[in-house]
């Protein structure tokens, strides 16, 4: 008797397990129905917002349907603003390379864009968490012009600086933390979808350049500013594809020079390719990038211990819908020649429209 008892038992656990197996596989088939259900919904409901609206994309200088026939017709649903991520993300201004760089589906509608991106990166003896918060907004209904501020919370720690102990032999880690350079930019988007975008940038000296430990400066990599004003040109250009986008471009940028530390920045220039495919709401990611100096960086008129010349592979996963759109991703940079790992970076961004 508990020999058949046993045996409805086991059949009842096969039974479950089969009937699991074939709810998964009947949730995989229907998702792409219902996702595509749920997609067509959200485009009646952006059609009877552009009717709605129909008098004031008539006054545009340029027709509606030729700024975004193709990209309908690419994205459909799906279809985001990703020229103001891909133009001036958080993780892609200023400084001497690209990074992780938002290229994927972007949140709509709002007054103005905002993002927020955390990069963790990781020193020879401590790291630095770097928060930029970005804050956009489009100038016309063509989206031609676009002005926005990044302003960084910079975090450096850093363990058993220069070998310091106290009397009783303790080693003594030391932070600087607070308000970095903050960015003013300035974008002008060309084409009739408004494929290119030339980005302009003024860095602001409001980090502080000249902390101290011991009544000694601290080196310039450990300071959270520069001391001077920077600035920094970048052209974007980004290919619609059925699949996905593909992002081209280029940085050059003044970090600054010398302050009155003796501290000095060389300027840089940068160039990039990055390549995102549609997956539903989510993009993968993945790009490259190549960077050179024009001479050393200094701490006070000494050359510093870094490369002329960087590659950097970075990959990333987004994911978004109509409100938020959220980004996780890692770049790992290496010297050009003896292809030697610098500080890589962990990133996560956070990306809304609001009101």
């Amino acid at each position: 008797m508990s020999g058949e008892a046993a045996m409805r038992r086991s059949l009842k656990r096969s039974t479950r397990v089969w009937l699991a197996v074939a709810s998964v596989l009947a949730a995989g088939g229907a998702y792409p129905s219902l996702a595509q259900r749920a997609a067509s919904k959200r485009l009646a409901v952006r059609l009877d917002k552009l009717e709605a609206s129909a008098d004031r994309l008539a006054n545009a200088r340029i027709a509606p349907e030729s700024t975004v026939s193709l990209r309908v017709e690419h994205l459909g649903p799906l279809l985001a603003s990703w020229e103001t991520v891909g133009g001036c993300g958080a993780g892609g201004t200023g400084g001497g390379g690209v990074g992780v760089k938002w290229i994927g589906h972007n949140t709509t509608g709002g007054l103005f864009n905002a993002q927020v991106m955390s990069n963790y990166v990781t020193t020879q003896d401590g790291y630095n968490l770097i928060t930029f918060a970005q804050i956009s907004r489009d100038l016309d209904q063509a989206q031609k012009w676009n002005v926005g501020v990044i302003v960084p919370y910079l975090y450096k720690y850093y363990r058993n600086y220069l070998q310091f102990v106290t009397a009783d032999q303790k080693s003594v880690d030391i932070s600087n933390g607070g308000l970095g350079d903050i960015n003013l930019l300035l974008t002008r988007r060309l084409g009739p979808i408004n494929a290119t975008s030339v980005t302009a940038g003024l860095g602001l000296p409001t980090g502080i350049h000249n902390a101290t430990f011991k009544n000694d400066y601290l080196s310039q990599d450990k300071q959270l500013g520069l001391g001077n004003f920077t600035g920094f040109a970048m052209v974007d250009h980004t290919l619609d594809q059925t699949w996905g986008l593909i992002v081209l471009g280029g940085v050059a940028a003044y970090r600054g020079g010398r302050n009155d530390l003796g501290s000095y920045r060389s300027p840089s220039g940068s160039l990039y390719a990055y390549t995102g495919y549609f997956l539903g709401p989510f993009v993968p990611a993945i790009g490259a990038s190549f960077t050179g100096f024009l001479s050393k960086d200094q701490d006070r008129t000494l050359d510093q211990d870094v490369p002329l010349s960087v590659v950097s592979g970075s990959a990333s996963l987004e994911w978004s819908n109509e409100d938020i759109a959220i980004l996780a991703g890692v770049n790992l940079p290496f010297s050009f020649g003896d292809f030697v790992l610098q500080p890589w970076m962990v990133a996560l961004g956070v990306c809304v429209s609001p009101f």
